[in-house]
């Protein structure tokens, strides 16, 4: 079950690797990609649900994390990835913002309800 979950967990990370974006050049660049793993039962995301939001940049700054423009996490910075923990509150659409010196990037999804069972969360 566990080698399961985490093959689906993979696979799923590997399907999102298609969210990317080229940005224009700047000081610092998040244009390379940006990855918000779905949840391993269901379709899209759930509030409740933990995903790891992963940001690629050409620069080992730190970066913001924003959800409808409310920071949930700041990443110290010493690495070129980054990678912050989200967890939606509200059902609805959300704007995920990563920040980092004078560029950002954005990813516009939908939210539903979640179900947390613990170490599996549903999204319906």
């Amino acid at each position: 079950m566990r080698n399961l979950r985490s093959s689906v967990s993979v696979t799923i990370a590997l399907a999102a690797v298609g969210v990317a974006w080229n940005a224009p050049a700047a000081s610092a660049d998040i244009g390379i990609q940006v990855v918000i793993a779905s949840g391993v039962i269901g379709t899209g995301y759930g509030t409740g649900c933990t995903y790891s939001v992963v940001a690629n940049g050409s620069d080992p700054e730190g970066m913001n994390f924003f959800d409808n423009g409310i920071r949930f996490a700041v990443t110290p910075g010493g690495q070129t990835t980054q990678v912050a923990r989200w967890t939606p509150t509200t059902v609805g659409t959300h704007e995920i913002l990563i920040t980092q010196s004078n560029d950002s990037k954005s990813v516009m999804l939908t939210v539903g309800t979640g179900i947390n069972a613990g170490s599996v969360c549903q999204a319906i």
